[in-house]
């Protein structure tokens, strides 16, 4: 495969040649994403140290940053002449250059300014790619768009472990440095390697209809008038309060430090052990859809999500129980993410993909960073179980939310295909 393939969408069950490398390199370009993000923050400690700033500062240039980059997601349709091979590359390069001045900030300011513009790189990674899946593999959205949500959950767990190191033995500037350069590999094995998806190859057909479709109001409008579209939409805002990639993963730490009083080394055990439900049970629960039906899997996972995080926050007398307990937790409430994915996939036409999944991201992410808000003073107000019960129930409603039989059912448009 070049770089100047044009690939046609795949509508069978089976795998062609080229397939694979296709969900691989878009697996890896979340993967690199994410190192930015889960590196970035390994530095925040020694960053306020030798600038001598407050937590509320940093706190207040990474919620602004937050709420920009979630914001830009939902304009992807306004970028639907640009192919996904571009906006994907560029977002990689664009995140090494902003990483690589990051680590000669003379101060905070300048620390500042290069993580907000970070945030401004890196919005195309989820409209972009996971429309570009869902538009090529109409028959594998579960299993391709599980497989993109893993490189995410990949990126966050293996980055660490190197950034650390190098930190440590060579402070968080060379850190720096060091992580700018799998980002900028990342951009040119996209610039490289990842064809053009049909619908932005010039002069063809479908490249015509994509300039054709409406973006921003438009888009929006439509998205509206989409019953079933919009109840997933508000299922996701609703299951945003436990999702796997962001209020789990963010208070689990904080529970087992302060909650249940482990030590750091047990803490770290125990969240690997929950990012490494979150990389398995995706997949699993992916490749199931695509055999036995999206709602029922994801039904499964929201009950028996909300389950496990009811029984996450009881007294263990074995830290192994409590690290089993946190397996079956992280492969349930991650398989939420890419599973609501493939169902609001399947409720949209596959040329209004990008825009729409622009839409969608832009509000699962705001919504998501209220949830953190919340919670927060959830814990500070009643205790670390009440806010896990929240969670909890935050995934019971998104199963009932989902149960009627219009939502999830493919366009007629795409049923006739």
């Amino acid at each position: 495969m070049n770089r100047g393939d044009v690939v046609q969408v795949n509508t069978s069950d089976s795998w062609r040649r080229g397939d694979r490398t296709i969900v691989g390199l878009l697996t890896l370009s979340h993967a690199v994403q994410h190192f930015y993000g889960a590196g970035l923050a390994l530095t925040y400690p020694f960053v306020i140290r030798q600038f001598h700033v407050s937590y509320s500062s940093l706190g207040f240039v990474l919620a602004v940053s937050g709420v920009v980059g979630g914001l830009l997601q939902g304009a992807a349709g306004l970028a639907r002449k640009y192919s996904g091979r571009f906006l994907l590359s560029s977002q990689n390069l664009s995140l090494a250059v902003v990483t690589l001045l990051g680590a000669i900030s003379p101060g905070f300011a300048f620390y500042g300014i290069m993580r907000f513009l970070g945030a401004l790189a890196l919005w195309p990674q989820h409209p972009v790619g996971s429309a570009y899946l869902s538009e090529m593999f109409p028959k594998k959205r579960g299993t391709v768009l599980s497989w993109h949500t893993t490189g995410g959950t990949l990126g966050t767990l293996l980055i660490p472990i190197a950034t650390t190191s190098i930190i440590a033995n060579f402070g968080w500037r060379t850190a720096l440095v060091a992580l700018s350069i799998p980002m900028a590999i990342g951009g040119f094995i996209v610039i490289g390697k990842l064809p053009l998806e049909p619908s932005r190859a010039k002069g063809s057909d479908a490249h015509k209809q994509s300039l054709r479709q409406p973006g921003g109001p438009s888009i929006g409008s439509m998205v509206l008038k989409n019953k079933a579209a919009l109840v997933v939409i508000a299922a996701s805002t609703v299951s945003a309060a436990g999702r796997g990639l962001g209020v789990l993963s963010a208070f689990v730490p904080i529970y087992l430090k302060d909650g249940a009083h482990l030590s750091t080394v047990t803490v770290g055990l125990v969240y690997t052990v929950l990012v490494g439900g979150g990389v398995v049970g995706p997949l699993v629960a992916g490749w199931l859809s695509d055999k036995i039906g999206r709602k029922g899997v994801l039904v499964t996972a929201y009950l028996g999500g909300a389950l496990f995080m009811v029984l996450f926050v009881q007294k263990y007398s074995s830290v192994w129980l409590l690290a089993s307990v946190s397996l079956i937790m992280g492969m349930l409430a991650y398989s939420e993410s890419p599973l609501i994915q493939s169902m609001f996939s399947d409720s949209i036409g596959p040329s209004q993909a990008r825009a729409a999944f622009g839409i969608f991201f832009a509000i699962a992410y705001g919504v998501g960073a209220l949830w953190l808000a919340l919670v927060g003073v959830i814990i500070d107000h009643f205790g670390f179980q009440s806010a896990f019960y929240l969670m909890a129930g935050s995934f019971v409603v998104a199963a009932l939310m989902i149960m009627p039989r219009f939502v999830g059912a493919q366009p007629e448009a795409e049923n006739a295909s």
